[in-house]
């Protein structure tokens, strides 16, 4: 997995590169757990396994985010245009793709990159002012559909290797409150810059 860390290429991870990431994702894969033992030892181990542990108990990835920032978390849509794999319906309980719609961006501090997202969600299982939103606003997924009181059920976080440039990458769906109907499934890899306090 390759991440390049200038200022300008941050927003550029291919859409290719993602989408194998979540293709190699079977369902009985998803549910096992956390994937990799990560490194406790290394200068950042502490500070990944605290990162997971904070957002493992959060269901906003991006209010996690916000508490070391000074700044309002910002949000950068990025290109996204492959249709949803298979395991994506799978996991999102629709049958076809045309039910999905697919979201990238890139949350910052300011201009520093914290976290680098993939969201594949449910039109259907959403207002049409949350969706307008989604749709026409950078406003981040979390905050958007907040009135459906969500809480986020954990599939599996791996630790890359340190020379990918991603710190932690966490995946999980994202339910509903009222009836427990998976509304979003989320791919979330968070960078170096996200384990420390930004300015």
């Amino acid at each position: 997995m390759i991440f390049r860390t200038t200022s300008k290429s941050r927003l550029t991870r291919t859409t290719a590169t993602t989408t194998k990431v979540v293709r190699a994702l079977s369902f009985a894969a998803a549910l096992s757990g956390c994937a990799g033992p990560g490194d406790v030892s290394s200068p950042d181990g502490a500070a990944v396994r605290a990162l997971k542990d904070r957002l493992d108990h959060h269901p906003s990835a991006t209010a996690v985010l916000q508490e070391h920032c000074a700044l309002p978390i910002r949000v950068v849509r990025l290109p996204a245009r492959e249709q949803p794999s298979p395991d994506v319906l799978l996991l999102l309980d629709v049958k076809t793709a045309d039910q999905v719609r697919t979201r990238h961006v890139q949350l910052l501090c300011g201009d520093v990159a914290l976290s680098d997202a993939w969201n594949w969600y449910v039109p259907e299982r959403l207002t049409a002012e949350m969706n307008h939103i989604l749709e026409t606003t950078d406003t981040p997924f979390g905050k958007a559909v907040t009135e459906t009181h969500f809480h986020r059920q954990r599939l599996e976080s791996h630790f890359p290797d340190a020379s990918s440039g991603i710190v932690l990458e966490n995946r999980a769906i994202l339910r509903r409150a009222s009836d427990n109907a998976p509304i979003s499934l989320v791919v979330e890899d968070y960078l170096p810059a996200a384990l420390k306090p930004q300015p």
